[in-house]
């Protein structure tokens, strides 16, 4: 119960001391002056009103827009010390974990390992929609028992209340509370204090970090009843689990939590998680100089051990980092002594004896760390090309735990009379009635059926489209069908994307597609051409010469006036692309056939086309366009163009170049009859799986194919929705 009192909690000092905390805040030199000259404590006591809340919004992953409002540097003062006050006056349920003093996510980790030394099952929910779905009226009834004095519930109220300027025009809150107000934290404490409390009295264990909850059970079945009881207490508050983010899982297949993986008794970061802590080391310091960068990573690796140094099970991830780490510096110190910025080992030496590590503790042990980072920083700028030393190491590392993430996470049906099915939480492959493999459904991201005569359960297909694991078909390398989540088209989305193609910002989607494909194809023709210049002097010139001309063709895009012009272009292009490719693959009367095609190699491309298709279309399915108008092919009857459109620019790094690599390894590509030989096809999977997985350099960071998909979707239905103003097509780096 917090029983002090307003005039208590509101002084000219008090006011002025949190101040301090918003220090460089906008606004905060006026608002000193306002609360140390007494006129806001005036006005707190009589009739103050708070600034309305300034709107803006930030894209979601899902491609829609989430609205978020900042509140003014009084009203954060007010509401900080508020809050501060109810933190110390109020007890909460000791399961919950966000927001609290002495709680955290450390704590919430420790005790859901804890929880799990007893429990087998849990049931993982997400509450929907959390900030914007409380119920203002059952907040107040909630704040009237735990604070006595009735000005300070009034105060919240106006808080509550206060509506939010956003371009000009004023728009009032009726329900929920602020996503990023200082209040709001404690608020949604307080709201689901009773929920709290509820689960407590029926004896469930349970974790709640905010929305975000686990509640543990010994079996399926009480995990299944939690669940259930959750529910019922979260609709009395008027709320609800998002569908979703709600699933029950064994320990034994495993479960995230606060992005984290638990499995048995192992605890990691989740793998899009650990990829993008990779990512930001690389993008934060690409641009700095060696002191920077090392000021960066140390401030960078005191959050990574305040969390994961502490909670997870196996440092491996935290040594793939600390190895990431020292690629760096590496690179950092050999381009500072190239540029002759440093010309004294002892400087070097002094820099990097600052550098924080997870690895080594000791002071012997940084010495000897900082000699072996200077030691191969020099042995690099000694070689006169680019050692395949440590950074290779922890690349390929990266690359076999994402290649071996995503064959893990796709199953592959191509065989006669395959049937898969759903059991316990785990995807089921027999084969007549004999089980040939097994998989955790919270693994599986995709199913891909490549045959005829394989049978699929109607559960699996409703637990599929819950979780929003895509089922594709494809038949002789042709897609057929899709089974997928997606965003039903809005009537102005779809209106706005059908007056885009026909005007100049619709020609310039199309235009940007065209431009990317085409710099991939003379990318890759320069990638692949290096290996002929040594030996085939016939051959090389000859792809100088085709590269050259198609890099004139380049050129005249911009000329282009209308997608006709356009498709002249890239008609033109394609013709020496693929009279190059066949140069390459020791195959100069190669001539790329689609439909029908006779030779094992047009039907290896075809097939590593079908692959990819589907994974566009789910991503422009789920991004709310429609796939049947596209900017680039012409419209056609029950033909999603759109997918026509943006699979070109992927088809060159994706496919072509494994098709390549393939045959320069010797490996032969099979077909008979028109179809291509068991093993053939599972090479070229294999191939292409590790390729979607692999991380490729794009815009400012390193990307899997099958992010950058996403986000090349997203972008797109970003510039129809006018959010952004120009679309880049994807170029690849090889």
């Amino acid at each position: 119960m917090l029983s002090k009192k307003f005039d208590t909690l509101f002084s000219t000092r008090n006011l002025l001391d949190t101040l301090e905390i918003y220090k460089k805040t906008r606004g905060y030199k006026e608002a000193k002056e306002l609360m140390g000259s007494g006129e806001f404590l005036k006005s707190l006591h009589k009739g103050y009103i708070p600034d309305p809340m300034s709107g803006f919004e930030v894209p979601k992953s899902n491609g829609e827009m989430r609205q978020l409002a900042q509140a003014s540097i009084t009203s954060k003062v007010v509401q900080k010390i508020i809050a501060e006050a109810l933190l110390d006056g109020v007890k909460l349920n000791d399961k919950s974990y966000a927001f609290r003093k002495g709680k955290g996510v450390v704590k919430a980790i420790n005790r859901t390992k804890d929880f799990l030394k007893r429990y087998s099952y849990v049931a993982k929910a997400d509450v929907d929609d959390f900030f914007d779905s409380i119920n203002q009226e059952k907040l107040l009834i909630v704040l009237e028992r735990v604070i006595e004095d009735k000005k300070i519930i009034m105060l919240i109220s106006l808080f509550l209340k206060n509506g939010m300027m956003k371009q000009n025009e004023w728009l009032d809150k009726s329900q929920g509370i602020y996503q990023g107000d200082v209040l709001s934290p404690v608020l949604s404490n307080l709201y689901l204090h009773s929920f709290d409390e509820s689960l407590e009295a029926k004896g469930v264990d349970f974790v709640r970090f905010a929305d975000d909850m686990l509640f543990f059970a010994k079996n399926e079945k009480k995990a299944k009843r939690n669940l259930a009881m959750a529910t019922a207490y979260l609709k009395a508050l008027d709320l609800s689990f998002g569908e979703d983010k709600s699933y029950l899982a064994s320990v034994h297949d495993g479960f995230e939590f606060l992005g984290l993986r638990f499995k048995d008794k192992s605890v990691q970061m989740d793998n899009k998680r650990f990829q993008k802590k990779i990512s930001k080391i690389s993008q934060k310091t690409k641009k700095k100089s060696l002191e920077k960068s090392i000021d960066f990573i140390n401030e960078y690796l005191v959050g990574i051990r305040a969390y994961y140094f502490k909670v997870l099970s196996n440092k491996h991830q935290l040594i793939l980092i600390s190895e990431h780490i020292d690629e760096i510096v590496v690179k950092k110190i050999a381009l500072a002594k190239k540029n002759k910025e440093i010309n004294k080992k002892s400087k070097f030496v002094q820099l990097v004896m600052g550098l924080d590590s997870l690895e080594h503790n000791t002071q012997e042990e940084r010495q000897k760390h900082t000699h072996n980072l200077i030691i191969r920083a020099y042995e690099s700028i000694a070689m006169e090309k680019p050692l395949q030393n440590a950074q290779e190491k922890i690349e390929k590392k990266k690359r076999d735990f994402l290649q071996e993430q995503i064959k893990s996470s796709e199953i592959i049906l191509n065989r006669f009379g395959l049937y898969i099915s759903i059991t316990k939480g785990k995807i089921v492959v027999k084969e007549y009635g004999k089980v040939i493999q097994t998989s955790p459904i919270n693994w599986v991201t995709r199913i891909i059926v490549m045959t005829k005569g394989v049978s699929l359960s109607s559960n699996l297909i409703m637990e599929c489209a819950k979780r929003k694991i895509d089922i594709d078909f494809i038949n002789k390398s042709k897609p057929y069908a899709q089974i997928t989540y997606f965003n039903t088209v809005s009537n102005e989305l779809y209106l706005k994307q059908i007056a885009l193609k026909n005007s100049k910002s619709g020609l310039g989607i199309a235009r940007a597609i065209i431009k990317a494909k085409m710099k991939n194809q003379i990318n890759l023709i320069k990638y692949a051409s290096r290996y002929k210049s040594l030996t085939e002097i016939e051959e090389f010139t000859e792809l100088e010469r085709a590269i050259e001309q198609m890099e004139g063709i380049t050129k005249k895009l911009n000329r282009a006036k209308d997608v006709p012009m356009l498709m002249g272009y890239e008609g033109s292009l394609s013709v020496l692309y693929w009279h190059s490719f066949g140069i390459i693959i020791d195959n100069p009367n190669f001539k790329r056939e689609t439909l029908n095609a006779p030779d094992e190699i047009n039907q290896a491309l075809n097939y590593g086309y079908a692959f990819i298709y589907h994974r566009v279309q789910s991503a422009l399915l789920k991004n709310g366009l429609n796939i049947y108008h596209s900017f680039l092919h012409s419209t056609q009857a029950n033909k999603p163009t759109l997918v026509f459109d943006m699979v070109e620019p992927f088809r060159q790094l994706v496919v072509d170049r494994e098709i390549i690599s393939i045959l320069n390894r010797g490996t032969q590509i099979k077909s008979s009859k028109g179809r291509l030989s068991k093993k053939s096809v599972k090479v070229i999977t294999q191939n292409i799986q590790e390729r979607l997985a692999t991380p490729t350099k794009w815009r400012k960071g390193k990307y899997k194919i099958e992010t950058i998909i996403d986000e090349q979707a997203l972008e797109l239905s970003h510039v129809i929705k006018g959010i952004k103003p120009n679309f880049k097509g994807f170029v690849g780096r090889f």
